[in-house]
């Protein structure tokens, strides 16, 4: 009876929705100073624990054990059991509660309880106690079986997503990459990439975004337009119609610029607008190394042996790119860098690298090249067009291995 008279004082007015709604601070002194007032056995919070009390208490249950009169909500609760007021879970809290509280009849109108009520499964909570020392054995509660089975599958969630993480091979290692087969997609052979273009460690972003802040300025260019101003547009100053009587609105000559034919307000006068802006060769080639480095060091950098197709079919090249997971609806975009060059000996006998084959445009392979014109997640581009902002555009870098010798060959 004590307890009871104590957690009816908690009920301090109602909210607009018809639920009660309870002041943290009056609620904790009125149920300490009716029990102390009684002669009860709950104690007052310390500071620490009050504070705590107070913020847990606008979501949480407040129950008075012992007897039938307990305030639902969501999250923790605050449990006063036998002269102890503690912290638990509203899940433990569900099973003290509904067989006590469900069938009472000394439950205030417009209170209620809802025994379909669920938890989600969330971390445990810190368990705050205080207690009489001569209570504290009638006052041990068990420990819930839905807390450890939370506790057990945060653990495995934990390890499922550790065990799911790839990490960074660590130089020289990450520089020992595989070769692949374009059409098979299978490993036909491995090769040592130079330190001097692939190993930038750490990657320096700084670079990266002056690099591309270039390029697109570059591609920006200057700006020449001009339009004429009124004194310049064709048309006489005879004033068009009578000042006043006509019905419409007053108008001078036929060359304003809200009519058609007229003058353009406002536009540019004809001064070169330079957009471009300087970057030293040296900070270009070095924001490119750091690109493909940092593709290398993604795991994003496929080589193959060759880039050379048998047929011209989109269809054909679009199901070879997905063996890679390139391309289709779900697959990654690509940056594929060719080299095509000549197969042939030159009359005197040497090499000639400039000199291209028949069957090769621009430095790509014919077949690649008319292949990939309907493959919007694909671009390619010879060895010469490899730069930053499309290597950072695009989640996958297909190099051939005459592309990557004539890269390392140019920038080492």
């Amino acid at each position: 009876e004590r307890v009871a008279s104590a957690a009816s004082a908690l009920m301090l007015g109602r909210s607009c929705c018809g639920r009660t709604c309870l002041s943290s601070s009056s609620a904790a002194a009125a149920l300490t100073s009716r029990a102390g007032a009684q002669g009860g056995a709950i104690q007052p919070l310390s500071s620490a624990s009050a504070s705590a009390s107070r913020r847990l208490l606008r979501h949480d249950v407040l129950v008075a054990a012992g007897s039938s009169t307990a305030l639902r909500a969501s999250g923790s609760s605050i449990i006063g059991i036998g002269g102890s007021i503690g912290i638990r879970s509203s899940r433990s809290l569900s099973s003290l509660a509904t067989h006590d509280v469900a069938g009472s009849s000394d439950l205030p109108p417009n209170l209620t309880i809802d025994d379909r009520s669920t938890v989600l499964p969330s971390p445990p909570r810190q368990q705050l106690f205080v207690a009489n020392a001569t209570d504290a054995d009638n006052d041990s509660v068990e420990e819930d079986a839905s807390d450890g089975e939370t506790e057990k599958r945060a653990t495995n969630m934990q390890e499922s997503s550790s065990s799911s993480l790839q990490y960074t091979i660590p130089l020289p290692d990450r520089l020992h990459v595989p070769i692949v087969a374009l059409s098979t997609a299978e490993e036909v052979g491995t090769i040592h990439l130079s330190e001097e273009v692939f190993g930038m460690d750490p990657i320096r972003p700084d670079l990266l975004q002056r690099v591309v802040t270039w390029q697109r300025n570059k591609k920006r260019g200057k700006r020449k337009a001009k339009t004429k101003t009124i004194s310049e547009v064709s048309g006489s100053g005879r004033k068009v119609r009578n000042q006043k009587g006509g019905g419409v609105a007053r108008a001078g000559h036929s060359r304003p610029a809200h009519w058609r034919g007229g003058a353009k307000a406002h536009g540019p006068k004809g001064s070169i607008q330079d957009y471009t802006s300087k970057l030293n060769k040296a900070v270009r080639r070095l924001g490119l190394k750091h690109a493909l480095s940092q593709k290398l060091k993604e795991g994003n950098l496929i080589l193959t042996s060759s880039l050379q197709l048998e047929s011209h079919k989109t269809k054909n090249f679009a199901a070879i790119l997905d063996k890679h997971d390139i391309g289709g609806q779900y697959g990654a975009t690509a940056f594929v860098v060719d080299h095509a060059t000549a197969n042939d000996v030159a009359e005197g006998g040497d090499y000639d690298a400039d000199v291209t084959s028949s069957d090769s445009i621009g430095g790509i392979n014919v077949n690649l090249k008319v292949a990939s014109r309907n493959l919007y997640k694909v671009k390619v581009v010879n060895q010469l067009g490899s730069n930053v902002y499309d290597i950072l555009g695009h989640e996958k870098l297909v190099l051939s291995l005459d592309a990557l010798k004539a890269l390392e060959e140019r920038l080492a």
